[in-house]
């Protein structure tokens, strides 16, 4: 009920801001942080024809200069340089005499914005097909690739070892599946993309993304999931949610170009896709995803794993004030929802609320994605990525406003600082970020609520008259589910549950507890005390 509230209050919240800002707020321009914004004359363009670049520098300094990139269909490329006027101002034309996409950059110091130029021939003889480029061949990445190779096969004798303890058996298999799904959602890291000449190279690069055409809708994003599949490493094969649900309102609500892509779909229809996935893979699976697939839920365990490694006793919280921990998920996801709303009020309903949030204004810049400048998965996510040599590493550490907050071009001081947080708490408090997740409280929200509860295709039974309230289910439960201990029987599955099954694993009685999948059981308890007699 308390989980229903907050989220129905936000609801409320979310009406009267909107109900208030249609009243007219006077929008605001200027100039804010470091950092460059430009525009072309025109992105459909014949061969031959010149194409102008406008654009500014933050904060506005005389005589800087700013180089602009045009960057061929044959990776071949073209440098411009300007100088900029009194007002930080510069411009530069340039004639296209290429057919294709052309990727064009002003960039200024480290910091870059991206345009683009689609080129056609209007002589061409339409049945001859577009010559294609030959770039060099994709090749593997074989430091990753051994990094891949070690790790699975770790977790394959981890599993392998874990199956002749009967109390670790689903643990190990559970280690392993993680391991295993960290390669399968980062899958295009192991293509290397470096061959490609510079500059090229520094756009972002490829993906193998799934679904990035759902019913009709573009998704070039790629597949939004219900887990930490993060968005800014690249070679990822779906994208976290959250992300897409962020910038689908704000910046990315109208179909444009946006961050090196183009949404052709509106950002109510990409949202709609959005909803849907998260509403279908919630009720399949639910938390399954929290317990089994996402990869922070493992970078949780594996300091787990250490803390046991130092024999270092975990503490637990009271069950009144984890219960109420629990529900600062649905509070997280509802200021999400809530900030991003508000910063994309100037697309959504023509009027802007808070400054500095249009095209090129410092929020604009640097906060878009707010939850993505706190999230503890990102620094992660881009120190791999940074270790592995698909990164540059000054993109991390060389400031790009001069202020603490904004420590790199992907990362925020938040972002380490938050990391160091959880960290610190999950080594003495079992799976502490996954009890406030937003990402869990959206699952929660399409599979343990009404009516998405009445057809949730996953759920945890237990039989009432099998069990003896030994209480092993409680104590073993990483996140302190109670209901498991606490209800008679029947379908025992809370909203805080990740269903890791440690309490099935660990329930010393025969058949009490079960996993039942469309309600047929797929995993029992077993009486392991037997085997120890």
């Amino acid at each position: 009920m308390k989980s229903k509230l907050a989220f129905c209050c936000a609801i409320t919240i979310l009406v009267l801001v909107y109900l208030l800002s249609i009243q007219g707020f006077q929008e605001v321009s200027g100039c804010y942080g470091p950092h460059i914004t430009a525009q072309i004359s025109s992105n459909q363009i014949y061969v031959g024809e010149n194409v102008t670049i406008t654009g500014e520098i933050c904060p506005a300094e005389p005589n800087i200069t700013i180089r602009v990139t045009f960057t061929k269909p044959d990776y071949t490329w073209i440098d411009q340089f300007a100088i900029t006027d009194s007002e930080g101002k510069f411009s530069v034309t340039q004639k296209l005499e290429y057919p294709g996409y052309w990727n064009i950059f002003p960039i200024y110091g480290h910091i870059c914005d991206r345009l683009y130029a689609n080129v056609t021939d209007p002589n061409a003889d339409p049945t001859i097909p577009i010559p294609t480029v030959e770039l060099p061949p994709y090749k593997p990445n074989y430091l990753l690739v051994s990094i891949a190779g070690i790790s699975l096969s770790a977790g394959a004798v981890a599993a392998i070892t874990g199956t002749k303890n009967k109390t670790r058996k689903i643990s190990s298999l559970r280690l392993f599946v993680q391991i295993g799904f960290i390669f399968l959602i980062f899958f295009g890291m192991f293509i290397d993309h470096q061959n490609i000449p510079v500059p090229a190279e520094q756009i972002a690069p490829h993906e193998v993304l799934i679904g990035t055409n759902v019913l009709g809708v573009s998704m070039p994003d790629g597949l939004p999931v219900p887990f930490f599949g993060c968005y800014y490493p690249c070679g990822r094969t779906t994208t976290c949610a959250l992300w897409e649900l962020q910038t689908y309102i704000y910046p990315f609500w109208d179909a444009g170009r946006g961050w090196g892509v183009d949404y052709v779909s509106s950002g109510v229809m990409r949202l709609g896709v959005v909803f849907g996935s998260v509403i279908l893979l919630s009720v399949l699976l639910g938390k399954f995803f929290c317990g089994w697939i996402c990869p922070f839920g493992l970078y949780m365990d594996l300091i787990t794993k250490l803390r046991k490694t130092f024999k270092i006793r975990y503490r637990s919280l009271s069950d009144n004030f984890n219960e109420k921990f629990h529900q600062l998920g649905y509070v997280i996801l509802a200021l999400i929802l809530i900030l991003s709303i508000l910063f994309g009020m100037q697309a959504i309903a023509d009027t802007q609320i808070i400054p500095e949030t249009e095209k090129g204004g410092f929020i604009y810049q640097y906060f878009s994605a707010p939850f993505c400048q706190v999230c503890p998965m990102k620094p992660l996510c881009m120190a791999l990525q940074s270790s592995v040599g698909l990164l540059r590493p000054e993109w991390l550490t060389e400031s790009t406003t001069g202020d603490f907050y904004q420590l790199g071009y992907y990362l925020t001081s938040l972002n380490l600082a938050v990391l160091a947080i959880v960290t610190l708490a999950a080594f003495f408090y079992r799976r502490s970020w996954c009890r406030i997740c937003p990402l869990g409280a959206l699952i929660a929200l399409f599979n343990r609520f009404p009516p998405f509860k009445w057809i949730s295709a996953l759920r945890l039974d237990k039989v009432e008259e099998k069990c003896t309230k030994c209480g092993v289910c409680k104590r073993v439960c990483p996140t302190q589910v109670t209901e498991v201990y606490e209800k008679k029987g029947g379908d025992v599955t809370s909203s805080n549950c990740l269903l890791c099954l440690r309490c099935v694993e660990m329930c010393p009685y025969e058949d009490v507890l079960r996993l039942n999948v469309a309600g047929k059981p797929i995993v029992r308890s077993r009486n392991w005390l037997e085997s120890i007699e």
